[in-house]
């Protein structure tokens, strides 16, 4: 994961900031996933928390009574709340292609969103739900095609009655 993110200027900022504090840090504390017992690395927590400043990160990490999960075990705590949401609301439909959606996909999709702004926009009928960006760019494409359209119209008829 910090691999893949290396080209982003932002990251690169935070993480020699980061470097920095390190170096003046007397006792680093080295981590482990709370339930596999992984080591984790402090940049890839940075990288997954890229809203918070570096300072902060580090005084997370440095602080005794939090503990932390390895991407894979936090993905299992992530599949335990998506089974609460799909027991709600099983599947969603692409408003583009009709093609049935269940809240796993929708995850991995926005996966950008934390669990709560996930079901909120699940649940909510009234969001656009699409299986990929495709769809999505295909069904505004069309939408506003549509509305241009509707706007000469009523242009040229606005320009005939004159």
């Amino acid at each position: 994961m910090y691999y893949k993110k290396l080209n982003n200027a932002a990251m690169w900022d935070k993480i020699q900031k980061l470097r920095k504090f390190i170096r003046l840090e007397t006792n680093f504390n080295e981590r482990t996933c709370w339930i596999c017992k992984k080591e984790l690395n402090i940049y890839d927590f940075l990288s997954d928390n890229m809203g918070l400043e570096p300072e902060y990160i580090l005084k997370l990490w440095q602080t005794p009574i939090l503990e932390f999960h390895c991407c894979e075990c936090f993905k299992d705590l992530k599949i335990g709340e998506l089974q609460k949401i799909e027991q709600e609301l099983p599947t969603r439909i692409c408003l583009n292609c009709n093609a049935l959606m269940d809240i796993y996909k929708f995850s991995k999709f926005h996966n950008y969103l934390k669990i709560h702004e996930l079901k909120q926009l699940w649940l909510d009928n009234k969001f656009r739900i699409f299986c990929d960006n495709l769809c999505k760019r295909k069904y505004y494409k069309t939408y506003y095609d549509f509305l241009n359209k509707k706007k000469m119209k009523k242009y040229k008829d606005l320009n005939k009655n004159q």
